[in-house]
């Protein structure tokens, strides 16, 4: 019977020690639950020898790396006699980094009395940086789909949202202010005399024109239910809500005192200095109201600031 029990007590021991993850046994009986036996996998895993092992506390891994709130929970489960499985930081000899599948298993007595802690260490390092990789990837592939969809709706010269956005902007605030009988209003604004500026000053002084303009038009209409937008060659478009005629009056002399404050200079404008025309149109939409309608009425505005002189809004409702 003892010549059965010590065979199978050597192959045990035997078979332990060919296992490529690291076992190790603690007391549990005593403070700190000291390590008593490591076998070959832990000493090839963390290139520790069993006799640097023995009598240290499972945490001589972690080193200084104590900010992990793993190690918390194999403290707690220590204590209560329990096993736990985590995953943690723990250092080789030679100071590399590792990361440890650890579990934990109670050993109890005949009488269940605990009196030891089996672990059981698998280096899943190689397995936790290709998921960080993998990760990083999902979230280079987000950051890059978030730039194309910020390009696919931005204009390239002036920086301030495309036809695009603003069109689709548009249809979701019409269909709104329908639900609800709310304000839409709608401005076009058209920069005076432009293509004499291009003639005289070239196109790239002509794009920064557009850029010093359409960030002038972004700052004053920067509300969430605002949307300015470049409409078309030297043209800028606004849709908001909830502003009447009086007040898109009011937003429309603002925005044309502020391009003109700029003083960006044009020789070939009455003035010396660009300036810009604005018509818009403010009203409570109609179910049957489409955002063309709305348009139209906003141009026929800006024909009439622009016969009457230029540098100048005309509103309607």
């Amino acid at each position: 019977m003892d010549t059965a029990t010590n065979v199978s007590a050597g192959l045990l021991a035997q078979a332990v020690d060919q296992l490529r993850d690291g076992v190790t046994i603690a007391d549990a009986r005593r403070k700190d639950h000291p390590i008593i036996y490591v076998n070959r996998g832990f000493e090839q895993m963390t290139g520790y020898a069993s006799a640097e092992v023995i009598g240290k506390s499972y945490r001589f891994l972690q080193g200084e790396d104590v900010e992990q709130p793993e190690i918390a929970t194999i403290h707690d489960a220590l204590t209560r006699g329990e096993g736990c499985q985590v995953t943690l930081r723990n250092y080789r000899k030679d100071g590399s980094l590792f990361w440890n599948e650890l579990s934990i298993s109670p050993l109890r007595d005949e009488q269940g009395e605990l009196t030891h802690f089996v672990g059981v260490q698998k280096d899943v390092t190689s397995r936790i940086l290709h998921d960080q990789h993998l990760h990083q990837s999902s979230l280079d592939l987000h950051t890059l789909n978030r730039q194309l969809g910020t390009l696919a709706y931005t204009d390239h010269v002036s920086g301030i949202s495309n036809r695009r956005h603003f069109d689709e902007q548009f249809a979701s605030l019409l269909a709104a202010a329908q639900r609800t009988h709310g304000e839409l209003s709608v401005l076009l604004i058209e920069l005076d005399h432009f293509r004499e500026f291009i003639e005289r000053y070239g196109r790239p002084a002509g794009d920064e024109c557009l850029r010093v303009v359409g960030d002038c038009i972004a700052k004053l209409f920067a509300r969430g239910s605002d949307c300015a937008a470049r409409y078309s060659g030297d043209e800028f478009a606004v849709v908001s809500t909830g502003d009447n005629i009086v007040d898109l009056q009011a937003h429309a002399q603002k925005l044309r005192a502020k391009v003109s404050a700029l003083g960006i200079p044009h020789s070939g404008s009455p003035h010396g200095i660009v300036t810009i025309s604005v018509g818009g149109v403010a009203r409570i939409p109609q179910r049957d109201t489409a955002a063309t309608d709305l348009i139209a009425l906003a141009d026929a505005a800006l024909y009439e600031a622009k016969r009457h002189g230029r540098n100048r809004a005309h509103i309607v409702n």
